[in-house]
């Protein structure tokens, strides 16, 4: 049976939950790197180039609403295979239903963390690249 080891705190637990949820945590990850890496590039064309455009920009909230959506994915996709191999076996337990249920929440979880924390990678990014732009310093 899938479960977390009680005993277990911190980053441990976190890696635990982080394997048990399932592939899709894997690609909700790369969505979030991959904001992470248009925000951190978008930083440095301001600050060191002195570039200012929102070109690329959309793809953190893209990335953003991609791992939302892929976390929801996920917990579909896993209650059709539970539900799928309840009706196979003649008697199921309570608990490992239930079992199934809370895993179930672990990338849908993972992709609303994701989601807001790009989200507001987002908005500091597009506000920065707006207060830099030359028509907003001229006075």
């Amino acid at each position: 049976m899938i479960e977390l080891d009680r005993t277990e705190t911190g980053f441990g637990y976190l890696v635990q939950a982080y394997k048990i949820g399932g592939p899709f945590m894997h690609w909700i990850t790369l969505f979030g790197l991959l904001a992470m890496a248009v925000a951190v590039w978008k930083i440095i064309a301001v600050f060191s180039k002195k570039q200012v455009d929102l070109k690329l920009v959309g793809l953190i909230k893209i990335s953003a609403s991609l791992a939302l959506a892929t976390g929801f994915l996920s917990q579909l996709v896993g209650i059709v295979q539970a539900l799928e191999a309840i009706k196979a076996a003649a008697d199921v337990s309570p608990q490992i239903v239930m079992t199934g249920a809370i895993v179930s929440f672990y990338a849908p979880v993972w992709g609303l963390f994701v989601f807001i924390f790009c989200m507001i990678i987002y908005a500091a990014v597009r506000e920065l690249i707006k207060s830099k732009r030359p028509e907003n310093n001229k006075q």
